[in-house]
């Protein structure tokens, strides 16, 4: 059994009762499930219907050449249990939609404003079953996290004026420059912070935005 008692004073999975789902199993998603593994959590529901492609390769963290052609899901299983994690992981090889069932924290990593509008529905059908909701988001060498507490009247209201807008209105980049390792994993652990800061009911940085190729964080709002 793994010993985690140098971490308990930041996160104790002992105390930790929410499953986590992680929607979305590319870049964001495959950056998160190693650290939420390592981290302890007891329950991981993964939410992607696509399948490993040669493209994936690079930029996924968890995938290798002989998960080409495999579902996500199904590769992301097969990793922890080679990481013999001593956690449920629950997967579903389906898109979120509306009318999905979601209860624990939601994590998104999908990449499509439609998908994330879906998910959103998804958790206003049932908020009250969603104490937490992290939005990540990349572009090239930037990133964005967007936390909300599915609770707060105010934070919600300033997260569908602002941050649902239509895939039409969202910045496209070249092929070339779309995905590379780094952002995934600097915002991975971004979202670990917010995970842990909120366990321990402390202050969450609503809005992190950070420009990896000139170092620069621009970091908004608080929730709680």
């Amino acid at each position: 059994m793994t010993d985690y008692h140098n971490q308990t004073d930041i996160f104790d999975p002992a105390g930790f009762t929410w499953p986590i789902h992680i929607i979305g199993c590319g870049g964001i998603g495959g950056a998160l499930f190693l650290p939420l593994i390592k981290l302890g959590v007891p329950e991981i529901h993964i939410w992607d219907p696509d399948v490993v492609e040669p493209h994936n390769i690079p930029a996924q963290l968890v995938y290798k050449q002989s998960d080409v052609g495999k579902l996500k899901v199904e590769a992301m299983q097969a990793f922890a249990e080679w990481m013999e994690a001593d956690c449920k992981i629950v997967p579903h090889p389906e898109t979120v939609t509306a009318e999905t069932d979601l209860s624990g924290i939601v994590i998104s990593g999908v990449d499509s404003m439609a998908s994330r509008q879906a998910i959103w529905q998804a958790i206003e059908k049932a908020f009250w079953e969603v104490p937490l909701y992290m939005d990540g988001r990349i572009g090239g060498e930037q990133l964005q996290l967007l936390t909300v507490l599915p609770s707060d009247v105010a934070a919600v209201d300033h997260y569908k004026q602002f941050w649902l807008f239509d895939d039409s209105e969202a910045a496209s980049l070249p092929c070339a420059a779309r995905t590379v390792i780094h952002p995934p994993t600097v915002l991975a652990g971004l979202i670990i912070a917010n995970l842990t800061r909120f366990v321990r009911q402390l202050e969450i940085d609503s809005s992190i935005i950070c420009h990896l190729k000139t170092m620069q964080f621009l970091v908004k709002g608080t929730v709680q």
